[in-house]
């Protein structure tokens, strides 16, 4: 079951039903506080409030989903790099293997 939004923070990344709870509930006081005519007196509140999904919402972006930066490793990195070189490397072999081993017919037999 989800955590509600106002629970103390457990450690670790945020699972997806913790920030789905905590969207759900900002979408609730925004709606609730606008049927209210209290919507724009609320903005401090708001701001509190938006701060600190955006910290969950971050958090759960780069920790969990891994998409938002780009978590680059040196090894794969060096890895990568190691493979780009060797393709080319053999790229280059082939073409001048191609080259030298062509036939060429002069004609004279």
């Amino acid at each position: 079951m989800a955590r509600h939004p106002e629970q103390p923070e457990r450690e670790g990344p945020p699972d997806a039903d913790t920030v789905r709870a905590h969207l759900v509930h900002l979408s609730d006081l925004i709606r609730r506080l606008d049927e209210e005519g209290a919507l724009l007196r609320a903005i401090p509140l708001l701001l509190r409030r938006l701060g600190d999904i955006r910290r969950v919402l971050f958090d759960y972006e780069v920790r969990v989903t891994e998409r938002l930066l780009p978590i680059e490793d040196p090894v794969e990195r060096d890895s990568l790099r190691i493979v780009r070189e060797a393709a080319e490397r053999e790229r280059h072999l082939s073409e001048e293997w191609g080259r030298d081993f062509e036939v060429e017919d002069k004609g004279d037999h």
